[in-house]
């Protein structure tokens, strides 16, 4: 069991001790206040690549569909600008 006083910021910003950051093992956490005003914080688990088997098969690397997807936006933008003129 750890137990440690927390200060509330103006703006209703906490920091978490080191301590309790490496016990929860995620920089991602979930707040929930029971019955008796109790806040419960869970880690939520690293989801990164839970997704994974939902991926579309593609040829391309990740910088060419990003690459591909820019020129896309910037001939539509150039378009648009064309047809104000």
């Amino acid at each position: 069991m750890y137990i440690n006083t927390l200060t509330i910021s103006s703006k209703g910003q906490i920091v978490l001790p080191k301590k309790i950051r490496d016990m929860l093992k995620s920089n991602l956490i979930s707040l929930e206040i029971n019955e008796y005003n109790q806040i419960l914080i869970t880690p939520v688990q690293d989801i990164g690549g839970a997704l994974s088997a939902y991926q579309k098969p593609t040829p391309l690397a990740f910088e060419e569909i990003r690459t591909q997807a820019w020129d896309d936006s910037v001939s539509v933008t150039k378009k648009k600008e064309e047809g104000f003129k």
